[in-house]
């Protein structure tokens, strides 16, 4: 049978005999001496195949690759003749198998055993990286020619291929002999690597790779013989290696930018010539020598630790310090506990400064922002924005957070942090010369540093007071109010901004029921002698405000006649109060140096209106004209006396300079008033009814009592430490429940029968429906 075959551009037509030619029958032949000649071109063809592969591989032509060809045809003869010794089972191919693996060791034995039999060092080294280099060519080249044998009889009969085979061999002859001296060969390889010798690590991967072929596709030779030691030589040498460099001068400076070397080092040998499962390993083995073994000492360094590099704010080195300890576990862990106390006694530093006198609300809180900021930066630019940090600094910012402050100033009382923080809101919306991209920026700060407060309750008592205002006075704008109001709600949900999201619904409203008021004085023929417009507000959303009755200028009682007229025609029953502190007004007035117009409060114009038909007013009159208390009259007039722009004076002269008002006072128009404004605001000062504080001490005895009825509700029966603890559980996102004021209300709740006692346990409550 002729068969063609490409190999190497070359067309070669190969002779293979069978026995079974066309029918043809053949007279006995000796199979014995036929397999001895097959064989014996079997062993020349190895032969030059060792020759060739010695000679560097420069003999390839088309003689080497027809050679190779046909050393494949006659193992393809020997294995589909039916020769061998017929009395026993030994079939050709076995033959074969046999004589090719003593062929293979002959050749290991003679060639290769003797050169590095003995040999050491570098000499050791060299030997084997140029026998195992020729070793893996004799079998890519060795497997070609026994394609066949290997393709059919191996498989066949479930044993070693020949590349395992022909790896065993080496193993055997070569490897078993030369293991732990070229283990001791390649490891002083290392260390003069990592004293800055230079080596060939093309070598070196050879040769440490002849660890891992001997593993016949396992690790298990190469994790033993090889890896185990240099693990332990790389544990010793950094061991070492730390010691020294934190014991040198300014060794805690640069240990952790020799530590980063060192990982990098580490990380890219074992990824030039170790296998890619030891990789993990020798960095892990780097890691625990020189950051778990030194990992307190080095945080807590007084010169180069956490603390100290806090102190002067080096971002890079904690930067290093963060992506060095991260590997490790738990070694951020310490490191955020330092950060944490850091922050903390920095806050408290703040505290104590700006309590040294005249507490400045809006410059203690901009330095809050400024801490905050701070750390921001560094977390996202150094630390990868770590949830831990971030966990740390919000701890931190909850203790100094929530002190109460007490300025040393004579006479200035404790102040609150959530009064402070909504006076800074307060001021942030009446900035009118701040941008919209700068209000968004500063609204996400306000609101980072509002989750740091406890009593967020508190906040929103001070903040509805003062938006109050801003709405109804200021005139701020309401997507500003809308923008804020957004934040808090995300962060604390609906039930939270329903109030003040209920004010600016108002202030629409009211624009919509002014218009319907002047279509309703128009369509009945009702004439309005002044501007007035009326603001309908929702009790229920609105801060309480005092609500006075006094005697109204004609000119207000007959506007506010007809306001209620058609209120009481468009809607049912609903009762207006009117709240005159709030109202404002524009009055026109003439003075010597020309005309003003002042926007004024309702009580300062009645006030000023009591000057058309008199040159001066006693403040008795006042009381008894207006019907004002005397509190609210001496407000008033001292805002139109000695305020920013004193349009009124008092008369007399030896009492001129003091500032205080009595009944017996008179006063006049100060006609010789001059302002380069021609319009111009006299400010006022609203007063709320009720402390903030109290307010919302109330309002917690009654969320208290809802949150135990809830509880028992849900529970029926529970004990009382338990059931404290739930309620402060549920409750301290809005505010830290105090224990005594809880027990207080349930023994509140027992009294009115939500609750009882427990014959058995009186520390066991019952819920009665």
């Amino acid at each position: 049978v002729s068969t063609q075959s490409t190999w190497g551009g070359f067309w070669l037509v190969v002779q293979i005999q069978t026995s079974a030619m066309l029918g043809r029958k053949r007279g006995p032949a000796e199979p014995g001496e036929q397999f001895q000649q097959e064989w014996k071109k079997m062993e020349d063809s190895f032969g030059r195949l060792i020759d060739f592969v010695e000679s560097g591989c420069t003999i390839r032509g088309p003689d080497w690759i027809r050679q190779n060809m046909e050393a494949y045809a006659c193992v393809y003869n020997l294995c589909t003749k039916n020769e061998g010794n017929r009395a026993s089972a030994t079939s050709p191919a076995q033959m074969l198998y046999t004589r090719t693996k003593a062929m293979i060791e002959k050749y290991l034995s003679d060639r290769v055993t003797q050169q590095v039999a003995g040999k050491t060092g570098e000499d050791l080294l060299q030997r084997t990286y140029k026998h195992w280099e020729a070793h893996q060519l004799v079998v890519k080249w060795g497997r070609f020619m026994f394609r066949y044998l290997d393709d059919y009889y191996t498989k066949q009969q479930n044993i070693d291929n020949l590349r395992i085979m022909m790896l065993k061999c080496f193993n055997t002859a070569v490897f078993e002999k030369i293991k732990a001296d070229l283990c001791s060969v390649l490891l002083s390889e290392v260390q003069k690597e990592r004293d800055n010798i230079e080596i060939n690590r093309a070598v070196m991967q050879e040769a440490i790779g002849l660890f891992v072929e001997m593993g016949m596709d396992s690790l298990v030779t190469f994790e033993k013989d090889f890896e185990a030691h240099f693990l332990k030589k790389t544990a010793e040498f950094y061991r070492r290696s730390a010691v020294c460099w934190m014991d040198e001068q300014g060794g805690n400076f640069n240990y952790l930018k020799r530590v980063e070397k060192a990982l990098t080092d580490e990380h890219n040998r074992a990824r030039n010539y170790l296998h890619g499962s030891s990789v993990s390993k020798v960095v892990g083995c780097v890691e625990q020598e020189l950051l778990v073994s030194h990992h307190t000492r080095v945080l807590e360094d007084g010169d180069a630790g956490t603390e100290a590099l806090l102190n002067e704010f080096k971002t890079e080195d904690l930067g290093r310090m963060y992506s060095l300890f991260k590997r490790i576990p738990s070694g951020l862990d310490p490191m955020a506990n330092i950060l944490r106390d850091f922050i903390k006694n920095e806050g408290k530093q703040l505290n104590k400064k700006f309590c040294g006198g005249d507490l400045d609300g809006n410059a203690y809180i901009d330095a809050c922002l400024d801490l905050h900021d701070k750390y921001t930066q560094l977390f996202l630019k150094f630390f990868e924005n770590a949830p831990i940090f971030h966990k740390a600094r919000k701890e931190a910012y909850e203790v100094f957070m929530n002190d109460t402050l007490q300025p040393t100033k004579e006479g200035q009382g404790k102040i609150t942090i959530p009064e402070l923080l909504s006076t800074y809101c307060d001021n942030v919306m009446k900035n009118e010369k701040i941008t919209p991209d700068e209000l968004e920026d500063r609204l996400d700060k306000i609101v980072s540093i509002f989750s740091y407060v406890s009593d967020k309750d508190l906040f929103q008592e001070f903040y509805r007071k003062q938006m109050s205002k801003r709405l109804l006075i200021s005139k701020t704008d309401n997507e500003n109010e809308r923008q804020l109001i957004a934040k808090l709600k995300m962060k604390m949900g609906a039930p939270y901004t329903s109030k003040l999201e209920g004010m600016i619904v108002d202030k629409g409203l009211s624009a919509e029921t002014q218009k319907a008021f002047l279509d309703f004085c128009k369509n009945k023929s009702m004439e309005l002698k002044i501007d007035f417009s009326a603001q309908v507000l929702t009790m229920g959303f609105w801060p309480a405000f005092k609500i006075e009755v006094f005697n109204m200028p004609e000119e207000l009682s007959y506007h506010i006649g007809l306001f209620k007229l058609f209120y009481d025609k468009t809607t049912q029953s609903r009762l207006l109060k009117w709240v005159h502190s709030l109202g404002m007004a524009t009055v026109a007035a003439r003075f010597n140096k020309g005309p003003k117009e002042m926007l004024v409060s309702t009580y300062q114009a009645c006030v000023l209106l009591m000057f058309n038909n008199r040159d001066t007013v006693v403040a008795s009159d006042m009381i008894q004209e207006l019907g004002l208390p005397m509190d609210e009259i001496r407000r008033t007039v001292h805002s139109l006396t000695f305020g920013k722009f004193p349009v009124l004076s008092k008369i007399h002269a030896e009492e001129k300079k003091t500032k205080t008002i009595n009944e017996p006072d008179q006063f006049q128009v100060n006609v010789d008033f001059a302002c380069p404004q021609r319009k111009f605001k006299i400010p006022n000062v609203i007063k709320t009814v009720g402390d903030p504080i109290e307010k919302t001490d109330e309002n917690r005895r009654h969320v208290i009592e809802a949150c135990l009825v809830r509880i028992m509700k849900s529970r029926k029966q529970l004990g009382h430490t338990e059931l404290v603890g739930e309620c402060i559980r549920q409750l301290s996102h809005y505010f830290k429940p105090d224990p005594k004021v809880i027990k207080k209300r349930i023994e509140d709740l027992i009294t009115r029968q939500y609750l009882e006692r427990s014959e058995e346990d009186r520390n066991l409550y019952r819920y009665l429906a």
